[in-house]
């Protein structure tokens, strides 16, 4: 909804798959009542634990803060992405840059070296195959 305003707490509830007396539950501080409807603030206060690649393609946990940090660390593995299909620029404006605390990182024979390790990775939860 933040993304596209003219998307009712309904629909974009159901693209989801959830009610959106879930959505009001579960997140009451993101939404506003505006003229009877329903609309997504401009920003937020959860917390959400992230994972980004470490230099060796360990995942780290990262506590974010708000919807602009996860925005934020989607872009930068889209770009890792992007690095790797052979876009030297891609990473250019991660360079020094951090996110919530933790160091991004921008070396493109870093991220070639842990390129066997990315294809696995997921930004909502670091996979583990020593769990059961």
């Amino acid at each position: 909804m933040r993304h596209n305003p003219s998307l009712s707490l309904a629909r974009a509830a159901k693209l989801e798959g959830v009610k959106p007396e879930a959505v009001k539950r579960y997140f009451p501080s993101a939404l506003k009542k505006s003229k009877g409807k329903f609309r997504a603030t401009k920003s937020d206060r959860y917390t959400a634990t992230l994972y980004i690649p470490d230099v060796y393609g360990n995942p780290v946990a990262i506590k974010t803060r708000s919807w602009k940090q996860r925005e934020a660390l989607g872009e930068y593995l889209r770009d890792i992405g992007r690095s790797l299909r052979g876009n030297r620029k891609a990473l250019s404006k991660w360079r020094g840059k951090k996110i919530a605390g933790v160091e991004l990182v921008t070396d493109e024979r870093a991220i070639a070296t842990i390129e066997p390790a990315l294809s696995d990775f997921s930004l909502y939860r670091a996979f583990n195959p020593g769990s059961a």
